[in-house]
């Protein structure tokens, strides 16, 4: 073994306590968590006659103050490292939680998602991600494949487990568990695995200090607003796509399990385009492997059109988990040749700001799409012109100017 991939080899082994503690954060406090919620408002409003709007507010609220807090958590981990805002994200959690477990009316609801939302936005994916692309230089795409890859993974083993538990012992019960399993899962890591103090890049990513100056002043360089676009307009599609692919389905005539199991083997195969997109952004480069991963994510949206047929159907449900997964892989990568690892947590968090609006505002536009013209068409062509001008918009995003220590890492962003 070279003297090169000795060192590559030793960092990767090195970063593997942060992948780990991603991934298990991942797969329980995002896939449990945040996944599943559907799981649990379905039970409540059986058990309490609440209605389906006073719940649905609730869930508003909370992605509402999930997407408000998100600045502010990227300029704490840009000072202070993942543990500060972390250990704040349990606390909001623990109170949220307290509040679910002890909720008598729908208002309570709402008001423990206005903790819960900041809550899982400190102590979720976002820190995990700036921490994993300014930690591992070597293999970056790959690392944050698998930390996203527990979303998917916890998804689809704790919905069907968390639908048992509440069968069996009623919702309050299967809230005690889980929300002490999303509260207790991220202490022993912070405590032991997550790194300390200010996080400092692990390459040279850039040939010199950026200069001082605000945030926002930086989010006017070069390449900052087309990083946008391929942020946003499939994160509008990707949100609109999970919450309406089941009526979707049911109004070609397909039964509601089988709806809902083609949405599983969506959420499934994402997680191996995760992975496998981020092999692919390690060898290929972050940008083309974008690039694919959207014209990749029109296509299979074509073929949704055509979902009365299981061969389209079967088509859809592949192309796009896979294209969806490796998006998600690959785009902090890209985001860090942009922004640069000065101030990246801050500027991260402000497009993941405009990022989960966007999201909230897909499914809303294309209800309104259905509830105008009867069907879905229309809203399919949303959803389509929003990924061929982001796909478009990919090839605007110039490349990274950084200096790179090793073959992986110029890969990782090229």
């Amino acid at each position: 073994m070279s003297r090169q991939n000795a060192t590559a080899a030793g960092g990767w082994q090195s970063s593997l306590p942060l992948v780990i503690a991603g991934f298990v954060i991942s797969f329980v406090v995002v896939g449990g968590g945040i996944e599943t919620v559907g799981v649990f408002l379905n039970a409540i409003s059986a058990a309490n006659h609440w209605s389906r709007s006073s719940l649905s507010l609730g869930v508003s609220v909370g992605a509402v103050m999930a997407a408000l807090s998100t600045p502010a958590v990227g300029v704490l981990v840009d000072r202070h490292g993942v543990r500060l805002p972390m250990t704040a994200g349990v606390a909001l959690l623990f109170v949220g939680f307290v509040i679910l477990m002890l909720m008598q009316q729908p208002w309570h609801f709402v008001a423990a998602n206005v903790f819960l939302g900041p809550g899982f936005a400190a102590c979720a994916l976002l820190p995990l991600t700036i921490a994993v692309t300014l930690l591992i230089p070597d293999r970056t795409t790959l690392a944050l494949g698998i930390v996203a890859a527990g979303t998917s993974a916890g998804a689809l083993v704790l919905a069907p487990l968390l639908q048992a538990v509440i069968e069996a012992t009623g919702w309050r019960n299967t809230y005690i568990l889980m929300g002490s399993a999303v509260v207790l899962t991220p202490l022993p890591f912070i405590a032991f695995a997550l790194p300390r103090g200010q996080l400092r890049s692990a390459a040279a990513r850039e040939p010199q200090q950026r200069p001082q100056g605000s945030p926002l002043r930086d989010l006017r360089q070069p390449g900052v607003g087309a990083l946008a676009g391929v942020m946003m307009l499939p994160g509008l599609t990707a949100f609109s796509v999970s919450v309406h692919l089941v009526p979707y389905l049911t109004g070609l005539g397909r039964t509601g399990t089988a709806a809902a199991a083609a949405l599983g083997a969506m959420v499934g195969i994402s997680a191996v385009g995760k992975i496998g997109g981020g092999l692919l952004g390690d060898r290929l480069g972050a940008l083309r492997t974008l690039r694919l991963a959207l014209a990749l994510d029109a296509i299979a949206l074509v073929l949704l059109h055509y979902a009365s047929a299981s061969v389209a159907l079967g088509g859809f449900i592949t192309l796009y988990g896979l294209a969806l997964g490796a998006q998600i892989a690959v785009i902090p990568a890209i985001a860090i040749g942009v922004l640069g690892a000065e101030r990246f947590g801050t500027l991260f968090g402000l497009l993941q700001l405009g990022t989960m609006l966007a999201s909230a505002v897909g499914p809303v536009a294309s209800g309104l799409i259905f509830d105008a013209t009867g069907h879905y068409a229309g809203a399919i062509l949303l959803w389509l012109v929003a990924l061929i001008a982001a796909t478009a918009t990919a090839f605007w995003i110039p490349p990274a100017k950084t200096t790179v220590v090793s073959t992986p890492v110029r890969q990782a962003v090229a």
